[in-house]
């Protein structure tokens, strides 16, 4: 026990609290404040034990109005993970898969060179698609250019408004 730990527990009624609580606690909960300590209670008596070699660093006595459980909020769950996937609800394809099924159902004819698609556009124009790409925006960026050159690649529930309204 620590010097500090050590002058709070000044009487044998103390001393049995703790070393109950240290021996056979109610619960235990990790501290939030400090990273490596355990909080032990058990009825009004709370000690915060070291993890790494069982060294109790602090005693406190606590009266009937405290909580005798620990906050839920004092441990901070991970943020979830947004995910931008898209899927059926999206303008522009989300996969290459899907962009080159788009492109043929354009009337775009597609030949694999190497490690290229090559896109011969209804015009006459060619355009290149990479297999793999390396930047996350490729995708989209590749979409939006062949858009450009005249190419509707949104979904097709989307062209049917699109001819509906114009």
């Amino acid at each position: 026990m620590t010097p500090g730990a050590a002058c709070r527990v000044s009487t044998p009624d103390a001393r049995r609290a703790v070393l109950a609580t240290f021996h056979n606690p109610h619960w235990t909960a990790p501290v939030c404040d400090a990273p490596g300590l355990l909080r032990h209670r058990r009825h009004d008596c709370e000690i915060r034990v070291r993890a790494s070699d069982s060294v109790v660093c602090y005693v406190a006595f606590h009266a009937d109005t405290e909580p005798a459980r620990p906050h839920p909020g004092c441990r901070r769950a991970a943020p979830a993970r947004r995910r931008r996937r898209g899927g059926v609800g999206t303008l522009w394809p989300t996969t290459w898969r899907e962009l080159r099924a788009r492109l043929r159902a354009t009337g775009c004819e597609l030949a694999r060179r190497g490690k290229h698609w090559r896109v011969e556009l209804p015009g006459g124009q060619t355009y290149t698609l990479p297999c793999t790409a390396s930047d996350h925006r490729s995708l989209r960026n590749a979409a939006h250019e062949l858009a450009g050159l005249g190419v509707d690649l949104r979904r097709p529930s989307q062209q049917r408004q699109r001819r509906a309204a114009g």
